[in-house]
């Protein structure tokens, strides 16, 4: 019966090469890391390492531009633009891809989130409208129109009419998308922040916008991050505002809280105070935070912060601007942090102890095959 429930699997799945046999019976332990993995060209993999920091075999492929996220016992992977897809992986069974559904050519999803068994969201970067569909079959069921929130100045003259919707959060009855607002229509052709960004509020019942908040920075980049501080629940976000080649110190990591709707006054970390653009963030406690910095000269840097006072604590880790990137930072309930080290020589996932000063736990950055681009936590 398992032969046959496997080749099920593997004829049902349309597109996405299966993982190995050996990754079947493997499957994933509790507390593992998972690992969106690129070439940054035509191939991508989905790595899992143990608690233990081994890499378990067979990798799934994924698009080579790809998001994930963890939910009720799945990994959503959010395959991006030129796949458009949804490709739903179960650790169960060593991965495997179990449903994969399009969400429209050229719509660029970029996050995906459940608001339950039969209802979940989709940000779509290159419409105006959030999806709404049935995550159990894939199917379209709706959309909230989110064009009224799009940004209407362009340098040139014409205005693209996107929001830029990205990340996504759910606390409680309303979900919160992040609109970066972006110019696509600017001279430069680097898509500067030329309207301030929103975060917009949607009841989870009705479906229709109850809060449109405006970020105090632009450009909310990285994940939303649920996080205490100062006892009450925060969503967490960096927003560097001009970055890359625009770079300018001007952005930071912003904390709006859930309890009161607002936006902490102020940074938690300013981009004065990191020397650079602060790429994505992740809070410990209310006096330690961690931060992946990229300066003007394209060097990288893995930073160690005060939320309490903005104050930079220690610089853990410096990627020379030759040495390809860093990618992806998470931080575990038992107090390691993971850093994707995406280098040019000898990729992989880099592990420290927040415990005891930070002190790296891996001599050298574990091997997951390809170039790490995203962390997520499988409990």
């Amino acid at each position: 019966m398992l032969s046959a429930v496997f080749l099920a699997l593997v004829l049902g799945c349309r597109d996405i090469q299966q993982p190995s046999i050996f990754t079947l019976f493997a499957g994933g332990s509790h507390g593992s890391i998972g690992v969106v993995t690129t070439d940054f060209g035509s191939l991508g993999r989905f790595a899992v390492l143990n608690p233990e920091g081994f890499a378990l075999p067979g990798s799934p492929s994924v698009h080579s531009d790809a998001s994930a996220r963890y939910q009720d016992g799945l990994v959503y992977t959010i395959n991006r633009l030129n796949r458009d897809n949804i490709q739903v992986l179960q650790p169960a069974l060593g991965f495997l891809t179990t449903l994969e559904f399009s969400t429209g050519a050229g719509t660029n999803p970029h996050d995906f989130i459940k608001a339950s068994e039969n209802k979940a969201y989709i940000t779509l970067y290159n419409r105006a409208n959030l999806l709404i569909v049935n995550p159990a079959a894939g199917i379209a069921t709706g959309s909230i129109s989110l064009a009224p929130y799009a940004d209407t100045y362009s340098t040139s003259g014409i205005a693209d009419n996107l929001p830029e919707m990205d990340s996504m959060l759910i606390e409680g009855a309303s979900l919160y998308v992040a609109l970066q607002r972006l110019d696509r229509n600017d001279a430069s052709g680097k898509l500067p922040p030329n309207s301030p960004s929103y975060l917009v509020e949607i009841s989870t019942a009705s479906d229709a916008v109850t809060g449109v908040f405006q970020f105090q920075s632009r450009n909310p980049f990285s994940k939303l991050k649920r996080a205490i501080i100062d006892g009450q629940p925060h969503i967490v976000v960096a927003c560097p505002n001009r970055m890359g080649f625009l770079s300018a110190l001007d952005g930071g990591v912003e904390a709006f809280n859930l309890a009161t709707r607002m936006f902490r006054p102020g940074f938690l970390y300013a981009e004065t105070a990191a020397g650079g653009d602060i790429l994505d963030v992740e809070i410990k406690n209310d006096t330690t935070g961690y931060a992946l910095v990229l300066d003007a000269a394209f060097n990288k840097y893995l930073h160690r912060f005060d939320p309490s006072t903005g104050r930079l604590l220690s610089v853990i880790a410096r990627f020379p601007s030759n040495a390809g990137t860093v990618a992806g930072l998470l931080l575990t309930p038992d107090g390691r942090l993971y850093a994707g080290d995406a280098s040019f020589s000898s990729p992989g996932v880099m592990i420290y102890d927040t415990s005891r000063d930070d002190i790296r736990l891996t001599s050298q950055p574990i091997n997951v095959g390809l170039r790490p681009f995203e962390l997520l936590y499988l409990p």
